[in-house]
């Protein structure tokens, strides 16, 4: 099967990525807690999402233009320009300006979440089990509670949009 992938300019935001997504039943594989950046903005910082098992987005980028600061226009990937490439991923804007993103992408799914409050000591002491807990696993700490809210999600093809208790 042939990889899935969409090719944007790279100051699209990821809201606006998002809604080109969906209306192809098309989605990111992984996605931070927030979508006001753009998606040059989040390959250049190696923004994060959750799961183990799920790279920084940047790691879903299949080939990047970048311009140099001479003003030349580079196509890089794990194919051209190789150093390039791997450099311009959270290279903080130091190789170029990104000016397009060719980003891997998959079929649309939805989260199923579980959420419950754990003592900062529980989540110490399990923290392996509560990181394999769920596909995207993540804790909010609020140090001056000593608690920290987990949130656990798996991904889900159901069409339903029904909140469950």
């Amino acid at each position: 099967m042939e990889e899935e992938y969409i090719v944007v300019e790279g100051g699209i935001s990821l809201h606006d990525l998002h809604d080109i997504l969906a209306k192809n039943g098309l989605a990111m594989s992984n996605v931070g807690s927030i979508s006001d950046q753009s998606i040059a903005g989040i390959v250049t910082t190696a923004t994060h999402g959750t799961g183990i098992k799920y790279g920084v987005i940047p790691t879903h980028v299949l080939a990047l233009d970048v311009m140099r600061p001479d003003g030349e226009v580079l196509r890089c990937s794990k194919d051209q320009h190789y150093d390039l490439f791997q450099a311009s991923r959270c290279g903080l804007g130091a190789t170029g300006f990104i000016i397009a993103v060719k980003l891997k992408v998959e079929r649309a799914f939805r989260l199923r979440e579980k959420r419950r409050v754990v003592s900062f000591d529980e989540a110490v002491e399990n923290i392996d089990e509560i990181a394999s807990s769920a596909e995207h696993a993540k804790l909010w700490w609020f140090p001056s509670t000593g608690l920290m809210r987990y949130y656990g999600a798996d991904r889900t093809y159901d069409v339903s949009r029904r909140r469950k208790g």
